[in-house]
């Protein structure tokens, strides 16, 4: 799935744009310390994640392996309580559909794809949640820096732990399979 460089580069800037806008604009209109501010910054942080994490997901391959232990861990700290919701009320139904309709790769390697854009994507929005509560509380806004954290957690770091374990999971059974048939 290869576009070209002048659409990855509209959307990073598009992506960017509306994270930032979002957040500069709603912190003089709303204020930092008001829930709202969190909720209205985290929509704008997806919208980016969405529109940039695709185009930026080439950066870094290493970044993708999943160490053994991760899938553990990120149990523990509730992610597949999380993907079991997501399940739930239909929003995993409606990512596979997404990436189903993208085109390029087909199967398996479609989908680990998926997983890399997702995750890549969810990243760049945690690293915009974490500059914003940096930001909140240099200025002494503590409260909406931890509102903040607090929605970016679970709207950008349960994704990400999810499609760790499941990469993981897909490659484990890739490899089974290769060592059996091998």
């Amino acid at each position: 799935m290869r576009t070209d460089p002048a659409r990855c580069f509209g959307s990073i800037v598009a992506g960017l744009g509306v994270g930032g806008a979002l957040a500069i604009t709603g912190w003089f209109a709303i204020g930092p310390d008001h829930i709202i501010y969190a909720v209205v910054v985290q929509c704008g942080f997806l919208l980016m994640a969405l529109l940039a994490g695709p185009a930026v997901v080439d950066v870094a391959r290493s970044r993708y392996q999943v160490a053994n232990i991760e899938p553990r861990i990120y149990t523990l700290l509730g992610a597949e309580v999380v993907r079991r919701v997501l399940d739930g009320v239909g929003w995993n139904r409606v990512i596979k559909q997404m990436r189903q309709s993208e085109g390029g790769e087909s199967g398996v390697a479609g989908f680990l794809r998926g997983t890399e854009q997702s995750e890549t994507g969810h990243l760049l929005g945690a690293a915009a949640t974490v500059a914003l509560a940096i930001t909140a509380v240099s200025t002494h806004h503590p409260l909406g820096a931890v509102q903040v954290l607090a929605l970016g957690l679970v709207l950008h770091g349960y994704p990400i732990m999810i499609q760790r374990i499941v990469r993981a999971r897909i490659t484990q059974r890739r490899t089974h399979r290769y060592r059996t048939t091998h």
